[in-house]
């Protein structure tokens, strides 16, 4: 009886549990600085072991809602006008597990990495706080509550980005971060306005039915659609993104990517569950595939021309916002129609797949190169040579993330991309080509940084030693590639096509 109620609750100690945790480093930080390390490690676990729990409960019996103030889930419940609503369903899990791994990992490695900063409990907390604002988003079945969390995964993140106050350059791209996030703030809000202006209703089940395609409607989504993209990385509203990687603490790169899929995931949930139901569905595909193909374009080409190797990956992973976003949009096109059998969900699976695809080798390109700039103390390629003979082991976790970014077959990032390549060609062949010339640039781009950075003398041997929990965040992330380029397919039934089946369901 206990344990169902503790599985029923899963979604709310998913947040609950970091916050507590947060609020406890910061308060006992000041007397037991030791002790923040272990409550760091073991809120990282907790948390996951409760993301698990739901996971499991959903995929294996059912998904529920959960909602606050409320003894039962009943219709009434959950489709209230004023009650809270968390939804654990398969693709609030799918959301909540690939930040989870990204997270756990991330936290790991944070521990080696930043072990000997100072103020480290800040750090922790404010950390532990973007994991919570991220999952809230994903979590919420509210547009004020979305709200809510998108400004707490703001704040939380702008300090994270600012955590090296001493750099006057980490507080200038904290800041411009930070402004444009307040300006997406507002007319998000705006836009919640309009909504709740016009149809009383804020929460998903009771929006998506109300929504009629109005000029207010259209407006609105309009808005949302373009705060999204923004903090989604997406091009042309991606300005932001290279400073805020650029000087930000390393490991806050991999768990800045994590938080811009949690934008990704809402985004998804807003413009697939709720708006298309109201608005053209051909017209919103049509908006988010163009903010595909230019993501995808920009973000290769940028990558190609750049000697930072740390914002060579920031740009790939904008690029492949694109391939997520294309992928989506070509989707959201054919809900409702004949071609949604044919392609479309095929579209819908291959950019879910990707997605969690794309989040772990993303993380293990991206620690792989901060490890090298924390060992060899520079990012610049042209200053870098040789490194698979001065750090094997490192070299062969980028070669790893490289090749599957690059969509080289037989790892996992070839699979997710196939299966992008056959639906968009579906769609229309040139844009299954456009992909297709999009990944040969990636691979092109990725043999060249390989070649300068990790080739060449074998002289100047490193002898600073890499901390063992910085080796194991790469270990168990290279792994997952390995992984997922075995069984793509049980990945795929298991877990993306459940998700996909449960974000479109009312089509």
């Amino acid at each position: 009886m206990i344990w169902d109620t503790v599985v029923s609750a899963s979604p709310v100690l998913i947040l609950a549990i970091p916050l507590l945790f947060a609020i406890i480093i910061i308060l006992l930080g000041e007397f037991f600085e030791r002790s923040t390390d272990i409550l760091f490690i073991f809120a990282l676990i907790l948390t996951s072991f409760f993301v698990g729990v739901m996971a499991l409960e959903v995929f294996t019996v059912n998904s529920w809602s959960y909602v606050f103030g409320a003894r039962e889930s009943t219709p009434e419940n959950v489709s209230s006008f004023f009650r809270i609503v968390f939804l654990a369903d398969e693709f609030s899990v799918l959301a909540t597990i690939t930040i989870a791994i990204i997270a756990l990992i991330d936290g790991i490695y944070s521990y080696g990495y930043m072990k000997k900063t100072k103020d480290i409990k800040k750090y922790y907390t404010l950390f532990l706080l973007t994991w919570v604002g991220i999952n809230g988003m994903v979590l919420t079945n509210d547009l004020f509550n979305l709200f809510v969390w998108f400004e707490v995964t703001t704040i939380a993140s702008c300090g994270l980005v600012a955590f090296k106050k001493y750099r006057g350059k980490s507080i200038e791209a904290a800041l411009k971060y930070l402004l444009l996030s307040v300006a997406a703030g507002i007319f998000f809000l705006f836009s919640i306005g309009l909504l709740y202006g016009q149809h009383g209703v804020l929460n998903f089940d009771l929006l998506s039915g109300a929504i009629t395609g109005s000029f207010t409607d259209k407006l609105a989504i309009g808005f949302v659609i373009v705060v999204f993209a923004m903090k989604s990385s997406s091009v042309p509203f991606h300005l932001w993104t290279p400073d805020v990687h650029g000087e930000s603490p390393g490991p806050i790169s991999p768990f800045i990517a994590i938080m811009v899929m949690g934008y990704l995931f809402a985004l998804f949930r807003l413009t697939i569950g709720v708006f298309a139901g109201g608005i053209s569905a051909e017209i919103l595909g049509v908006l988010i595939m163009a903010l595909g193909v230019l993501s995808m374009s920009v973000g290769a080409i940028m990558a190609f021309g750049h000697d930072d190797i740390k914002l060579v990956v920031v740009y790939l992973s904008i690029s492949q916002i694109g391939y997520i976003l294309l992928a989506v949009g070509v989707g959201l096109t054919t809900l409702g129609t004949t071609d949604y059998e044919r392609f479309g969900s095929l579209a819908f699976t291959s950019g879910l797949f990707h997605m969690i695809n794309d989040a772990i080798y993303k993380t293990l390109l991206f620690l792989s190169v901060i490890t090298i700039a924390h060992v060899k103390g520079t990012r610049d390629k042209n200053q870098l040579d040789g490194i698979l003979y001065k750090m094997p082991y490192t070299s062969v976790f980028f070669l790893i993330g490289a090749l599957s970014i690059s969509g080289f077959p037989p790892f996992s990032g070839f699979y997710s991309k196939f299966l992008i390549y056959r639906s968009t060609y579906a769609f229309h062949p040139l844009l299954g080509l456009f992909t297709i010339l999009t990944t040969t640039i990636i691979f092109i781009s990725m043999a060249k940084l390989f070649s300068t950075v990790f080739l060449g003398s074998k002289e100047d041997q490193s002898r600073k030693k890499i901390p063992i929990t910085m080796l194991v965040s790469m270990t168990l992330l290279a792994f997952l590639v390995i992984v997922f380029s075995i069984i793509p397919h049980l990945v795929v039934s298991e877990i993306i096509v459940p998700a996909v089946e449960a974000l479109t369901g009312s089509f």
